[in-house]
């Protein structure tokens, strides 16, 4: 750049001395050209070289690969295609998935204060923040992987991808601006893409928490069905007060109930999902019931069993 400086001077210097000389006009042009791409160069060196550059481009492209893995994903999610995790279980995706957002969540302000002003800061942070996408996206596709319901399947990996794209653009907005307090012409991109990265961890965490409201509520009910079965089988029955015939009565009330609520949680699955729920703790209320009532008709039928002679048993036979 300085021969190149030098040259335009002289050249420069014989154009005051013969203004109307086209070559000459030519030759500074040349230099200028020059002198223009070595400072050029010179800028983006000494931006390249710049605390937190190298840092930035390493995550950036770690980003982009996670983005690339997530659409790749949900093109199989799209076709019916993506595989099923059978080495972890669902809940146990949901915290590593939920443990990822938060952290992510937890430096997006760190990131965008180093970015403004504290260079020294902005490669750790970047790098910190990158390196929570790859379990990000391992424990999103997973637990798609896992989910029923093609709806809830893809709502999970469009957030994350969303999270991964908002997170992309904090980071070109970051190398932007560098950590340098008076670059305050990326200030306000640094500040959009900080809240977009907020908005989009939001979005996920409401998600993941009304999963792991109905998977709890699932869970409860399961454990309370299976409690009502292992009553069943309990040496000493409660007392019971009325009839054999009419524990059998209530029997019969109880498994129609069940039956229709079943039907009609089927219905809904289509028309009104988030009912299911209610329909659901309905089921598990009743078979509760069904099950106290078999074990006091089982009861009462051995009492009655018992107190009847042999002729009288006989008569009350089924032929």
């Amino acid at each position: 750049m300085l021969d190149s400086s030098t040259f335009l001077l002289e050249t420069a210097r014989a154009l005051v001395l013969n203004p109307k000389d086209p070559p000459t006009w030519s030759i500074l042009a040349g230099h200028s050209r020059t002198v223009s791409d070595s400072i050029k160069s010179l800028i983006t060196a000494i931006r390249d070289k710049a605390p937190g550059q190298r840092e930035c481009d390493y995550s950036i492209d770690s980003i982009n690969k996670c983005i690339r893995d997530i659409e790749q994903a949900s093109l199989a999610a799209v076709g019916q295609s993506l595989p099923c995790r059978e080495d972890i279980s669902m809940e146990a995706l949901q915290e590593q998935l939920t443990s990822s957002v938060q952290e992510i969540g937890h430096l997006i302000d760190p990131v965008a204060t180093a970015a403004r002003g504290e260079a020294a800061q902005l490669g750790h942070k970047v790098t910190q923040l990158a390196s929570y996408f790859e379990p990000l996206i391992v424990a999103s596709v997973g637990l798609a992987s896992k989910l029923q319901d093609h709806q809830q399947q893809m709502t999970i990996l469009d957030q994350t991808k969303t999270l991964s794209e908002s997170a992309l653009q904090m980071l070109y907005a970051a190398k932007e601006g560098g950590g340098n307090p008076k670059a305050c012409h990326t200030h306000d991109a640094i500040s959009e893409a900080a809240q977009l990265m907020k908005e989009a961890v939001d979005d996920i965490m409401v998600t993941l928490n009304e999963a792991a409201s109905e998977v709890g509520m699932v869970g409860g009910m399961v454990e309370a069905i299976a409690e009502s079965m292992g009553r069943l089988d309990e040496g000493t029955p409660p007392e019971a007060e009325g009839s054999f015939v009419d524990y059998q009565t209530t029997m019969v009330k109880f498994s129609k109930a069940i039956a229709i609520t079943a039907q009609e949680m089927m219905t809904k699955s289509v028309t009104c999902p988030e009912e299911l729920g209610g329909l659901a703790s309905q089921v598990t209320v009743d078979y509760g019931q069904l099950a106290l009532q078999s074990r006091l008709a089982a009861a009462t039928a051995e009492i009655e069993e018992v107190s009847l002679g042999p002729e009288e048993r006989l008569c009350h036979s089924p032929v």
